[in-house]
């Protein structure tokens, strides 16, 4: 029995020190694990935005016809797919929102454009809050305002 005296203390801190440690790496190692697929995510989100931040920008005219030739690229359907693995639900449901109303709008030739500001606008902010800010205040239409001068007409 006094041997269990002296030997309990020390063992119960040796074995509460190695239960601590392995608890610290295994959140060290859960955080850089998160690290790597934010750091992913946004590398694919830039690229999924990428022709349609051009058609915002319309640079050198090109317009909608550059933006849909981005879009129905093999490089842009290979990154598509891998938003579909990395993304957050929210983001690939929100995506697939988009082109949904896109490819109908395609379709038929006819086109809201205040759905599609509102897909748009989701779409950002639904990346906005994958990459940390999901507390935001904003809407989606406070997304689209630095884009857009006349979006209050909408």
């Amino acid at each position: 029995m006094n041997w269990l005296q002296v030997l309990g203390p020390p063992l119960l801190m040796l074995l509460g020190g190695i239960i601590t440690w392995s608890l610290k790496s295994r959140v060290e190692e859960l955080r850089a694990t998160e690290e790597r697929l934010r750091e992913e995510r946004r590398k694919i989100y830039g690229q999924i935005l990428d022709p349609y931040i051009r058609l915002f920008a319309d640079l050198k005219g090109q317009g909608p016809a550059q933006a849909i030739k981005r879009i129905t690229s093999y490089e842009y359907r290979k990154t598509a797919f891998d938003l579909n693995l990395f993304g957050s639900d929210e983001v690939v449901r929100a995506y697939n929102a988009l082109m949904k109303h896109t490819y109908e709008a395609d379709s038929t030739g006819k086109q809201d454009l205040k759905e599609m500001m509102h897909l748009w606008g989701n779409l950002l902010l639904e990346i906005r809050k994958s990459l940390g800010n999901k507390k935001t205040k904003l809407n989606e239409f406070d997304m689209l305002r630095a884009m857009i001068k006349d979006i209050d007409n909408l």
